[in-house]
């Protein structure tokens, strides 16, 4: 066997060592390195996870505080709103709220008592008057049609000039057009100025039971507007609609008789007023 020159001999001691650092870094180094990152990740996360468990446990007594305060102010924005009323307990709530304003009902009719979208009104600006529940103003020169069927506000003329038809239906509105000449109009107080914002309904997601009531009343629209202010200034329902009308009409050949109960009428006598509620409830 041929002896390994000296040359070869340190080829081979150099190749050797190559192959020990190699597979000590391969097998040692390497794995030792995964390891020793994968331990100090976790120790990051562990230390990240106890500063939070710090700061939540530091923070919980202001948290149930605020927690505190939240659900006694939720209480007390429920606290105006009823539980959920069958509809004897909307018959017995909106009868006793009119009977309190000397206005009697003649008729009640339930539409609707179940879950519904609570609409939020958006403001935006506009050169006409638009409210909810409200008339089309007609111009102070008077020319109206059907002057004994006023829509949301009421206006009345003080003039017993007819000019076309007199026919009455049973809802007690007169086709026709009546002329007025007497700048004596009486407006009501809820009529919007051409500078008004007007209201727009917007879903806003959320339901709550809603009772949906039209009711039939007779007394004087002064009364009608006590009513309309209580209402405006309660939380749990609103007036979506309403409409005034004399409470009562002679159907002759004389159209100025009349024109003449119809405005004695709206101007301060008893009248018909068909209106309806939204009462809104609460699950407590």
């Amino acid at each position: 066997m041929k002896k390994l020159t000296k040359r070869e001999k340190m080829l081979i001691y150099v190749l050797a060592c190559l192959v020990i650092v190699a597979g000590g870094i391969y097998f040692v180094a390497l794995p030792a390195y995964a390891r020793y990152a994968s331990v100090s990740s976790q120790a990051a996360e562990a230390e990240f996870t106890q500063e939070s468990m710090t700061m939540a446990i530091d923070s919980m007594p202001s948290t149930m505080t605020a927690g505190n305060e939240a659900n006694a102010k939720l209480t007390t924005l429920k606290a105006p709103f009823s539980v959920k009323l069958a509809n004897e307990g909307l018959d017995v709530l909106l009868t006793q709220l009119c009977l309190s304003y000397s206005l009697t009902p003649t008729m009640l009719s339930i539409e609707d008592n179940s879950a519904q979208d609570v609409p939020t009104f958006v403001a935006n600006s506009s050169g006409a008057a638009g409210m909810v529940g409200s008339g089309d103003p007609s111009s102070n020169s008077g020319s109206s049609t059907g002057a004994s069927n006023t829509t949301g506000t009421s206006t009345a003329s003080g003039t017993n000039t007819t000019t076309g038809s007199s026919n009455t239906t049973g809802s007690t509105s007169t086709s026709g057009t009546t002329a007025t000449e007497n700048s004596n109009s009486a407006t009501s107080s809820n009529t919007a100025t051409n500078d008004s914002t007007q209201s727009t309904a917007v879903s806003s997601g959320v339901s709550t039971p809603t009772g949906v009531v039209s009711m039939e009343l007779t007394g004087t629209q002064a009364d009608f507007y006590r009513l309309l202010d209580a209402v405006s200034a309660r939380p749990d329902m609103i007036v979506s609609k309403f409409e005034i009308a004399p409470k009562s009409a002679i159907s002759s050949t004389s159209t100025s008789t009349y024109s003449s109960v119809a405005t004695q009428g709206l101007n301060g006598g008893a009248v018909t007023i068909s209106v309806t509620f939204n009462v809104y409830m609460m699950d407590k």
